[in-house]
């Protein structure tokens, strides 16, 4: 009888347990620890279908000078596209200085430091996670003269009133599925010197699924992972960690002497 989800993760507190008793000389390496796909280890993947890559998101609808937002769903690529766009700017536009700030749940307030003391052209800022900010201090962070500086470009969940924006991420099965099979590579693919050189920056709906490519787990099941994880790329992500790390516990990499 096929296994279920439910088969390959039954206690996900006892997983956790487990796989801290793991040999520390074992070279097993989970391909869905946060390391390898956090934001900024890997690029964003843009759809084949929408004819837009990084080249063509900067050079149409970019500008500096401008407020511009991302839009998305939690977990559906909002900060890495954010950090996709940043790497690209410090290597294309080197004569920008970039400022990013990153909000945490209940952050109500920017960090004292992060608004523009001067106008500079060069200076180009970024905030993500926008809507943990408090009425007050979005309203103050509008009310800068952002036109005498670089720019601003936030994500946030919703779009805001008054902000062009930028790009709205969208998840799609397609591409967590694309996003697996890229982190379950022999070795997870980074960001290197150039900006990207080990990930195509697109995806296809046409690329082939293999039947069971992930320690057995089939397309169906990953299908499942996604909908429980309700499109969030991060959730789902999560799980996978569990699976895989249940299923090298019942593998016995180390060795027991039994």
């Amino acid at each position: 009888m096929e296994q279920t989800i439910k088969d390959f993760c039954p206690n996900r507190t006892r997983i956790r347990q487990d796989s801290n008793r793991l040999c520390q000389n074992s070279n097993f390496v989970n391909p869905f620890s946060t390391k390898f796909w956090t934001p900024g280890t890997i690029p964003y993947l843009f759809d084949k279908r929408e004819e837009w890559d990084i080249n063509t998101l900067i050079g149409q609808k970019f500008e500096s000078g401008l407020v511009m937002q991302i839009v998305g769903s939690h977990g559906s690529g909002k900060s890495t596209l954010l950090r996709t766009i940043m790497r690209y700017l410090e290597q294309q536009q080197q004569h920008f200085t970039i400022r990013l700030e990153v909000l945490n749940d209940r952050q109500r307030k920017l960090s004292p430091d992060f608004l523009p003391i001067r106008h500079d052209k060069n200076m180009f800022y970024m905030i993500d996670g926008y809507e943990q900010l408090s009425f007050w201090e979005r309203f103050r962070l509008r009310f800068q003269n952002w036109s005498l500086t670089g720019g601003l470009l936030l994500t946030t969940h919703k779009p805001a009133l008054g902000i062009r924006v930028l790009y709205k991420t969208t998840p799609k099965f397609e591409l967590f599925v694309k996003l697996v099979q890229e982190l379950t590579k022999t070795s997870p693919a980074t960001y290197s010197d150039s900006y990207s050189d080990s990930y195509s920056d697109s995806y296809s709906y046409s690329d082939s699924f293999s039947d069971s490519f992930l320690f057995g787990t089939t397309e169906l099941q990953l299908r499942k992972i996604y909908q429980r994880a309700g499109g969030n790329f991060r959730t789902a992500f999560f799980e996978l960690y569990d699976i895989v790390q249940e299923k090298e516990s019942q593998n016995n990499v180390c060795e027991t002497g039994t």
